[in-house]
């Protein structure tokens, strides 16, 4: 008999949404489908609470939906062999030479292993598995050995891949290394130099300023002419402090089209350091989909030079007016860089 009214069933009224949540992921757990089905659901929230707009992932069209696409299907297996910190070094001195890697302490599997006493006065420790893994270790003198050691342990006991979705760490061996301090022009950190490089070209020069600090900031230039491009969300007119990157800012291009050489898109880092280059390292998941370089605007406007860079067509569905000259300088970028 069908119920038209009064009191729904005892096993609606019993329904437990928390307990059909548990059997889905339960499910996806062993279902491979399922598993990319909860996976491209859980992407599609963390960006539209990131970026404020309803990103499509079928068709990506900007940038940031266009890395969630590679997070979610790329499985190109040097993806996981860049990312590795520890495994892309000779891969990397292979293709620019060694002289451009930082020298390392050492490698280990695990906290316990690293000599202490042994270790130079500053390094830097860093995980070799996952991004944000990293502690600066100015004076040895004044750094706490436990708090460290703890923290370093805490690392390799995550599995960064499993948490963000990020395919390419998640096969990673977790491991810990001790580089060489890099000191920057204040004696801190060094001024992070990020190419963009597109279909094996190098695009965008981001120099990150401030690193670590309350003034962070990040601005972007022609990576051949080294003038400043009014894109994203800082401006180098806002900035009048710095002068821009130095001259020898303009070597990273060579290097990082030969380390982005055969991939459709990669992040390539880089420091300088008394004005030679040194190799930080890669990334094919710059900001993890979810970082707003811009306005959604110059966000879409960077996924058509990716696009456009390995020969895609780009769907506008609109012609659009950046408020800031961003489109008409980044298409004047590409040009004199085409003819380079």
């Amino acid at each position: 008999m069908i119920q038209t009214g009064g009191r729904a069933p005892r096993s609606l009224r019993q329904f437990n949404p928390a307990l059909l949540r548990r059997a889905f992921h339960l499910a996806a757990d062993k279902i491979v489908w399922l598993n990319h089905l909860r996976l491209v659901r859980r992407r599609r929230r963390m960006m539209r609470e990131a970026l404020g707009y309803q990103p499509n992932l079928h068709h990506p069209r900007s940038f940031n939906e266009r890395i969630a696409w590679k997070i979610l299907h790329d499985r190109n297996p040097l993806i996981p062999l860049t990312l590795d910190k520890v495994a892309v070094r000779p891969w990397a001195a292979e293709r620019i030479g060694g002289q451009y890697i930082t020298p390392i302490v050492g490698v280990w599997d695990s906290a316990g292993e690293i000599p202490w006493a042994a270790l130079p006065q500053r390094f830097v420790l860093k995980a070799n598995h996952g991004s944000g893994y990293n502690i600066l270790v100015p004076d040895k003198a004044l750094a706490c050995r436990g708090t460290i050691l703890a923290q370093a342990e805490a690392w390799l006991a995550e599995n960064y891949g499993e948490q963000t979705g990020e395919w390419g760490y998640r096969s990673i061996q977790p491991r810990l290394l001790i580089e060489e301090f890099l000191p920057g022009s204040a004696g801190g950190a060094p001024e992070d130099y990020k190419v963009y490089v597109f279909g094996g070209r190098p695009y965008l020069l981001q120099v990150h300023l401030g690193r670590f600090t309350e003034q962070r900031r990040e601005l972007f230039y022609n990576p051949i002419t080294l003038k400043p491009l009014a894109f994203g969300r800082h401006r180098h007119a806002d900035w009048p402090d710095y002068p821009g990157p130095p001259p020898a800012a303009a070597a990273l291009y060579d290097l990082a089209a030969r380390l982005g050489a055969g991939f459709d898109a990669v992040r390539v880092d880089f420091y300088l350091i008394d004005g030679e280059p040194r190799f930080g390292e890669m990334t094919h998941y710059s900001g993890g989909s979810s970082v707003a370089l811009g306005t959604p605007d110059e966000d879409r406007t960077l996924g058509d030079l990716w696009a456009e860079a390995n020969g895609k067509r780009t769907t506008p569905k609109r012609t659009r007016a950046i408020n800031s000259s961003a489109l008409a300088q980044l298409l004047q970028s590409v040009q004199k860089i085409g003819g380079k």
